[in-house]
């Protein structure tokens, strides 16, 4: 009975320090990306005051230029439906993944988020928005795990809903719109923007499209923990048998 008790408490013993190592490795924010890597937007549509002008836009590339630790390097160019180039073309800008901030100043909604997020998981800067689903969708021919943030804001004067895919393997924007109704007179006055993903070379070099799995962290700790407690039942079973062995000598 002793024995039975001992490797009890073993077991409870390696089961709550692995629960208390889970957390520890919830969230990793790292860049999923490399350089070379690039989207390029389309399917520009704008409308309402403050939007017309996008649906002049014909693209928008986005390319990595530059991955140093948790910060990623993106090189801006595009131009509108009748050749000229768009505002901020040649542009560069710092993205770090992990502190949400462009060129060192927090901005949330912006083309690149961490890698490999789930469902619930916070999207740095730090309480601001969370990945509201995981699911599988269809782009470019290709079926991508990818991340949904949905974001309402309302104020007296305004009314906005935005929606913003990232793909989950690389956290890159691959789709995005917004809606917003302002409180005008005579009557209120929405506008609308979306654009969206035309060409990449991304979904050539990370994964594609699956059901969103348990972290690799926790298979490790899992792992980790039976074979401890397969030791210890096994230590203490070969103990048993010498003990036995010996009393019927």
């Amino acid at each position: 009975m002793t024995k039975f008790k001992t490797l009890t408490a073993l077991i409870f013993t390696t089961f709550l320090l692995a629960a208390l190592a889970l957390p520890v490795f919830a969230v990793s924010y790292n860049p999923g990306v490399t350089t070379g890597q690039y989207v390029k937007y389309g399917n520009f549509v704008g409308t309402g005051p403050g939007f017309e002008a996008f649906s002049d836009y014909d693209s928008l590339t986005l390319q990595i230029t530059n991955v140093v630790g948790n910060e990623v390097t993106l090189l801006s160019t595009g131009q509108f439906k009748n050749g000229a180039i768009i505002p901020g073309n040649g542009t560069t800008s710092v993205w770090n993944v992990e502190t949400g901030t462009e060129n060192g100043v927090p901005s949330t909604q912006g083309p690149i988020i961490p890698a490999n997020l789930n469902e619930g998981d916070a999207i740095p800067p730090p309480n601001t928005y969370t990945v509201n689903s995981t699911e599988n969708r269809q782009y470019l021919g290709f079926t991508r795990s990818v991340n949904v943030l949905d974001v309402t804001i309302s104020t007296p004067d305004y009314n906005s809903t935005l929606t913003y895919v990232y793909d989950r393997a690389s956290g890159m924007l691959l789709e995005s719109s917004s809606q917003t109704t302002a409180q005008a007179e005579p009557e209120p006055v929405t506008s609308h923007y979306s654009s969206s993903i035309t060409q990449t070379n991304i979904f050539n070099s990370t994964p594609t499209g699956t059901t969103p799995g348990i972290p690799t962290e926790y298979i490790v700790i899992a792992a980790i923990a039976v074979i401890i407690i397969v030791a210890v039942a096994f230590l203490l079973l070969r103990k048993s048998q010498r003990h036995l062995s010996s009393s019927h000598q």
